[in-house]
């Protein structure tokens, strides 16, 4: 998402080359606000300027150029954790497409995986067994889940989720929570980003369109609660409670930085939904098969009604799911519930999808421990070498990915807490460590994220990136 607060960069600052192992040095820098067009990079510059004219933005994604100053980098070739763009310049990733890749870039097995059922045939517009398959390796995995079913992206897992809430309960209306972010079909993008001056009192938050063309009728079906104030949540819940049908959340925020829920939050939210007959949806799209094998809910112990997946499940192939209990589950049929899409459960997919799955399986769940040992290793070492250069910064995460941001705040537990950040010192941040071969999303609600990929060297090496862009940073300062 991008900073709600502004859009445009405030600073002015000329940044200077940066030597790096990665990329060549001697490149001439040019200040456009906080971005830079280097002759590192001329390719990408070229190629988006070629793109703005045929596509709207440049990219078929908002993500992919918005607070990219002054244009995205276009990437050729990934492997591993490293990815290669069109002027052969090597990063580190720790975007790994918003926390899709948790195996990193073309894994051997889900290659072999992926050109074995192409052989094959890539649509059949027909059950296969592959399905089954794929989705007896997810009730392995996700033991709270009765019942599994496919879709394409976490667009598609929500919005059937929120139908299928609606059918089972009979009610209209869906709570959210501000910040969180669901998709982008019309209930999902309200008070994603939320503003104070208009969003009004923390604990009543106002329901705002994110996007232009969002009918304001659907603001009449839609209620926003703060994350992590069970209190205004409670008392929103008895005020609406014979209409909602729905509660969606985020069981980790994890689209406005890295929020952690509170203690027993989770528990009792779940407790409330029941008590006022709404169906409780986590959304795991971003946390499932990255934080747990189980998601959030194996994490801490919540089983909701019904939860999405997506991202991680398929480690590089486009596949959600929607699961949850039996009785609501089999909703779906004619006549009941309608789901379905061309390329939902295509066997090319599940080939990938189960192969990914089969990779994080192995060794009783070995790559959990793995992805929780560097995720921890990097918190913690960036905190010292931020405290180290003088840098005010708060670092908060969960196994799998976290947020660096600069902020006095020590923690963050709310999305308005996560408004009170410099925007800008994290977008030159980025810049700056991109001089220095390491890739993150320059928008600082974006993920900082990890995988099996990754090395100890890897950590080492971005360790030593970061100590060198925080001396730059402190230079700048004084």
């Amino acid at each position: 998402m991008s900073n709600p607060a502004t859009s445009t960069s405030n600073s002015t600052t000329s940044p200077s080359p940066v030597t790096s192992t990665a990329l060549p040095q001697g490149s001439e820098t040019v200040s456009r606000t906080v971005g830079r067009r280097t002759r590192k990079t001329t390719t990408s510059g070229a190629l988006y300027d070629e793109a703005r004219a045929l596509i709207p933005g440049g990219c078929s994604s908002i993500l992919r150029w918005s607070s990219y100053e002054p244009y995205p980098l276009y990437v050729k070739a990934a492997d591993g954790p490293r990815l290669t763009d069109v002027d052969n310049n090597e990063y580190l990733d720790y975007l790994l497409c918003y926390g899709a890749l948790i195996n990193g870039h073309s894994h051997p097995k889900m290659v072999q995986a992926l050109k074995e059922q192409a052989e094959k045939g890539s649509m059949f517009g027909t059950p296969t067994e592959l399905e089954v398959k794929v989705a007896r390796k997810f009730k392995q995995m996700v033991p709270t889940a009765d019942m599994v079913i496919f879709g394409s992206n976490g667009t598609d897992a929500t919005s059937n989720a929120i139908r299928i809430a609606r059918a089972a309960t009979g009610k209209d209306t869906v709570l959210k929570f501000e910040g969180h972010y669901h998709g982008q079909h019309d209930y999902a993008m309200i008070s994603v980003e939320a503003p104070p001056s208009v969003a009004g009192l923390e604990d009543y938050p106002r329901p705002l369109p994110y996007s232009a063309g969002i009918p304001s009728l659907v603001l009449d079906t839609v209620i926003v609660s703060p994350w992590n104030n069970l209190r205004a949540f409670e008392r929103i819940m008895k005020r609406h409670r014979n209409e909602v049908a729905a509660i969606i959340m985020e069981p980790i925020m994890s689209n406005s930085t890295v929020i952690p829920p509170g203690p027993d939050y989770l528990k009792s939210v779940k407790e409330i939904a029941a008590q006022n007959d709404a169906l409780l949806i986590f959304d795991e799209v971003v946390t499932g098969f990255r934080v747990a094998p189980g998601g959030a809910q194996e994490m801490y112990g919540v089983t909701p009604d019904l939860s999405t997946w997506g991202k991680a499940l398929g480690g590089g192939v486009p596949i959600s799911a929607v699961a949850g209990k039996k009785e609501y589950m089999e909703l779906i049929g004619p006549g009941k519930v309608s789901y379905g899409g061309t390329y939902f459960a295509n066997p090319l997919v599940l080939a990938g999808a189960l192969a990914n799955l089969e990779i994080l399986s192995a060794n009783d769940n070995l790559a959990f421990k793995v992805i929780k040992d560097l995720t921890n290793r990097l918190m913690s070492e960036l905190s010292r070498i931020a405290d180290r250069s003088g840098q005010d910064i708060c670092v908060q995460g969960v196994p799998g990915m976290f947020a660096l941001t600069f902020t006095k705040l020590k923690k963050m537990i709310n999305y308005r807490e996560s408004l009170l950040i410099d925007w800008n010192k994290y977008k030159l941040l980025a810049q700056i460590l991109l001089d220095h071969g390491v890739y993150l999303h320059p928008d600082n609600y974006e993920r900082i994220t990890v995988s099996t990929a990754h090395t100890e060297k890897d950590i080492e090496l971005t360790l030593a990136a970061f100590e060198d862009a925080f001396r730059e940073l402190r230079d700048r300062d004084n």
